[in-house]
């Protein structure tokens, strides 16, 4: 018998992420719809603080495997670790967050486990007793609705704004699962915050700015400043990374950063294809743009059609005197 729906736990320095919060309050919804509890499955080498905060965070079981291999990620450590537990207790359904890791690791434990996977889904849900998930293709012009076959577990890894965080009872049953032997053929020496990193991925609130703001210096004076006032980050259109106005690192789209925050603001920006994959998934969207027959407009959720340029300077004023930052 399946021993319920399982989120695979990320954490840094002893916290759960975000996302891990979020997907144990869509693992709760699933849960209860198939009949099932909710678990945690947490991977690392020191789990105690992490047991607890899951359980916080709503699981009602916790499978843990822990071992010092496990103290940083490595796709051969942390694939046979959750493969141990997943055989040992056959959950039904196994969500991960869509991080680089997780996708790095959900393709090689579905093809360990020979098991269906929905990779970067944006929803997920349970239609008629089965597990259906939506993944957008094509520019996210096309959303795309997944079932799955008779293997299991079915894993997906979920986008960020798909599930809320929820209250939980903050105890549960601990399960352990020793860690199998396994020749982990990559060695992490040491990890390093990188100084300055930008966290597009996790931002609640981004402010974009693309060609239309006219120049780098109007970029540099106006779309930092109104990030700051509204408490988020600062992100950037294909178009003006690739003409050397900003860093790669703050670009928004199909080729660059997928995110969905609470607030996207797309100051200046057309609504090319691969930047709407991009950002279509935030819960508000605000577009200021020149053009009205642009097509950001038709994903925007509020639009303001003017010159970028005159209105930023008046919204951030008045952002400013709201907020008081």
């Amino acid at each position: 018998m399946a021993s319920g729906v399982w989120v695979l736990i990320e954490h840094k320095g002893g916290q759960l992420a975000a996302i891990s919060k979020e997907l144990l309050g869509k693992g709760k919804e699933l849960a209860d719809a198939l009949g099932q509890p909710l678990g945690a499955l947490v991977l690392g080498d020191s789990t105690g603080g992490l047991v607890e905060q899951a359980f916080a965070a709503g699981a009602a079981k916790a499978y843990v495997v822990e071992d010092a291999a496990l103290a940083n990620y490595t796709t051969d450590g942390y694939v046979a670790a959750a493969k141990a537990a997943i055989e040992a207790h056959q959950p039904e359904v196994l969500l991960t967050g869509s991080s680089l890791q997780m996708r790095d690791l959900t393709g090689a434990l579905a093809a360990e486990l020979g098991t269906g996977l929905a990779p970067d889904v944006t929803g997920i849900k349970v239609e008629g007793g089965s597990v259906q998930a939506m993944r957008p293709s094509h520019g996210a012009n096309v959303i795309n609705t997944l079932s799955f076959g008779e293997a299991r577990p079915m894993i997906a890894s979920v986008r960020r704004q798909v599930g809320q965080p929820i209250q939980g009872a903050g105890s549960g049953e601990v399960v352990k699962v020793a860690m199998p032997q396994v020749t982990i053929r990559t060695k992490v020496r040491k990890v390093e915050e990188r100084t300055g990193a930008v966290n597009l991925a996790d931002a609640m609130v981004i402010v974009s700015g693309g060609r239309g703001l006219g120049s780098p210096d109007n970029y540099t004076k106006l779309i930092p400043e109104l990030a700051r006032v509204m408490g988020g980050t600062h992100g950037a259109s294909r178009a003006i990374v690739d003409a050397g106005w900003i860093a790669y690192e703050r670009q928004v789209g199909q080729t660059g950063k997928t995110v969905a925050p609470k607030l996207y603001v797309a100051c200046g920006i057309s609504g090319a294809i691969q930047h709407l994959a991009g950002m279509r998934s935030s819960n508000t969207i605000v577009a200021i743009n020149k053009d009205a027959d642009a097509p950001i407009f038709k994903v925007a959720t509020y639009g303001i059609v003017g010159d970028v340029n005159e209105i930023l300077p008046a919204l951030t004023a008045e952002v400013q005197t709201k907020t008081g930052k």
